[in-house]
């Protein structure tokens, strides 16, 4: 059996949104809906096609944000992380119990200007109101 890397997505990539094909081709399945930890902010990443978020680690922040948990056969997370452009980029992300996932998080210079969503918690949320 191989080993598994869990993944936290908190945008394009979650279940029913454009990018979520990327990780299902690659044997990710979905494990939970959850929060990150409070001290989180969401923005509206400028010029992404399709729209997506980027997260940022503040932990001035009083925001937890909605993601989903995935897992992945380790071998497939070279193929993932190669379709990820900046200023998008994986880090560790801590989830509302305390536990720690492999997640998007975004390049501060990116977001100067960016629209903050985070009072929404989540994308999904965002995707719903702006529309």
């Amino acid at each position: 059996m191989s080993k598994m890397i869990e993944i936290g997505v908190c945008g394009a990539h979650m279940q029913g949104l454009p990018l979520n094909h990327q990780l299902v081709n690659l044997e990710a399945t979905f494990l939970k809906a959850c929060k990150t930890a409070v001290g989180y902010r969401l923005f509206n990443v400028p010029e992404k096609n399709p729209p997506r978020p980027g997260m940022l680690k503040d932990a001035s922040s009083p925001y937890a944000l909605e993601l989903e948990v995935w897992q992945m056969p380790l071998e497939n997370f070279g193929a993932f992380m190669v379709q990820i452009a900046s200023p998008l980029c994986i880090g560790t992300v801590v989830l509302e119990d305390g536990s720690l996932v492999y997640g998007f998080l975004c390049e501060g210079d990116a977001l100067k200007g960016a629209k903050e969503i985070s009072e929404l918690g989540g994308w999904r949320n965002y995707l719903t109101c702006k529309d």
